[in-house]
């Protein structure tokens, strides 16, 4: 969603700096609950990723700086800080794309649903990410669901974060 906003502004600031003029700042969309997630089959290439994080406090899509992970001994609770996912919507092949920001002394991370486990990928201490995208989805199986991020530590104590996803 974000990359279409700056796309459009990108375009409209061209004709403007072409008279020497410059662009006036627009207020930034307010972030919703639940945004529908772009296909992949858009005609419209994405941008390569970016190395910031879009943030989210409990599992939302409003683009804000994650936090710091925390850095706790190995023998600590794991804590999950922030879980960013790209929308909570998703149809036939979208990209599921989530980032989790942990404690340091967390070795792994799994995103959990009806049986099937996935694991994020550590980017740095307590910093995870995950970009799957979704295969064709039966008719009978689009609704919603209610999924774990799962975070332990190597004394197997671990964190979770349920959240509920839809697919359409």
């Amino acid at each position: 969603m974000v990359p279409k906003i700056m796309f459009a502004l990108l375009i409209a600031a061209i004709p403007l700096a072409a008279l020497g003029q410059t662009p006036q700042p627009s207020p930034a969309p307010a972030p919703t609950a639940a945004l529908a997630c772009e296909s992949s089959a858009s005609p419209m290439p994405s941008p390569a990723p970016s190395p910031t994080i879009s943030p989210v406090p409990p599992a939302t899509t409003s683009p804000a700086s994650l936090p710091t992970p925390l850095v706790l001994p190995p023998g600590d609770p794991p804590q999950i800080l922030a879980v960013a996912i790209n929308c909570l919507v998703f149809h036939s092949g979208d990209i599921f794309a989530a980032t989790v920001i942990t404690s340091t002394n967390v070795p792994a991370v799994e995103l959990r649903a009806v049986g099937k486990v996935v694991r994020f990928q550590r980017i740095d201490f307590g910093i995870w990410q995950l970009n799957y995208k979704l295969p064709h989805i039966p008719r009978r199986f689009l609704r919603d669901y209610a999924v774990q991020i799962v975070a332990w530590n190597t004394t197997n104590l671990t964190a979770t974060r349920d959240i509920t996803l839809s697919l359409r």
